[in-house]
């Protein structure tokens, strides 16, 4: 991984003169990149430029920012960059940061455990000051569960999202998503494919579960880097050992090879659909892309 601080004063990146891993975290946002190709780019764009605001540097996120970025980025092979917002010290200096980073192995099933404390989150609203505690709630789940993703819950114990993805879910052909009131991380990856169901007139609501709720149903997990992955496993840390989501099961063939309803399908033409959907990055501009997609 290489990482360079943004000098705003003469608008280009520069290498760090000191170990910037001690710095405080205050806003990140990140996104897949492969072959130059990069999907919903504008979003991820005008989402980093919010949580900039919030934190006070806001003013700093400019197309000259953006278009050195761009620059950084390799046109070939695959790669997850991330911008930062960095503290040096509490209360010191703020500065936006880029980190070139090799994109890890996607996948597209994973094993979920059911943890058993709530939201340990201090700021779930705005992407990177829990990175780090979040990175740790991952790696116990690995070595105690052999799990990929852990489920953020609420106080009431309803699915916030995951550590890493957010949620959705399939009653019936109904897609379901997370009561807003619940607090999610806002989610480029969940907002795409929502807005591709209703084009598609797939009925969309919002609504409230608890882990146990999902078991009985078809169960996603996205973001920006594995798109669509399909829960096949859920362990329960308060015991109980795991299950398999029933809602996985293909339904009984018809005549038709594309049966919306079948959850296999419908997973492999969403994700199909939201991979398809990358353009060459240099297409994008700081708040618009050149060309139309999705």
């Amino acid at each position: 991984m290489t990482v360079w601080l943004w000098n705003s004063q003469e608008s280009r990146f520069e290498e760090p003169m000191e170990d910037v891993g001690m710095w405080t975290l205050l806003a990140a946002d990140s996104w897949l990149v492969v072959g130059g190709r990069v999907r919903t780019f504008d979003r991820h764009q005008a989402r980093f430029a919010d949580a900039s605001g919030q934190v006070g540097v806001g003013d700093l996120v400019t197309d000259e920012f953006w278009a050195s970025v761009v620059e950084k980025i390799p046109k070939t092979g695959e790669w997850f960059p991330r911008v930062d917002v960095l503290e040096t010290v509490p209360g010191g200096s703020r500065m936006l940061a880029f980190r070139l980073r090799p994109a890890p192995p996607r996948t597209r099933e994973l094993r979920v455990l059911i943890p058993r404390y709530s939201d340990p989150r201090n700021t779930p609203r705005r992407k990177g000051p829990d990175i780090a505690l979040l990175e740790r709630l991952l790696k116990q789940a690995r070595e105690e569960y052999d799990c990929d993703e852990v489920l953020l819950l609420s106080e009431d114990g309803y699915v916030i999202e995951g550590a890493t993805t957010s949620l959705l879910w399939w009653d019936g052909d109904t897609l379901c998503i997370p009561d807003p009131e619940l607090g999610a991380l806002p989610s480029v990856t969940s907002a795409v494919i929502v807005e591709e169901a209703r084009t598609r007139s797939v009925p969309v609501e919002h609504r409230r579960v608890r882990p146990e709720g999902l078991i009985s149903h078809e169960v996603w997990l996205v973001n920006a880097l594995h798109g669509i992955r399909r829960v096949n496993w859920f362990v329960n840390a308060q015991g109980g050992g795991g299950r398999e989501p029933s809602g996985r099961t293909r339904g009984p063939r018809t005549g038709s090879s594309d049966r919306a309803d079948d959850p296999v399908e419908r997973f492999e033409h969403l994700r199909d659909r939201i991979e398809a959907a990358r353009v060459p990055v240099s297409e994008f501009e700081w708040g618009r892309v050149k060309s139309q997609h999705l």
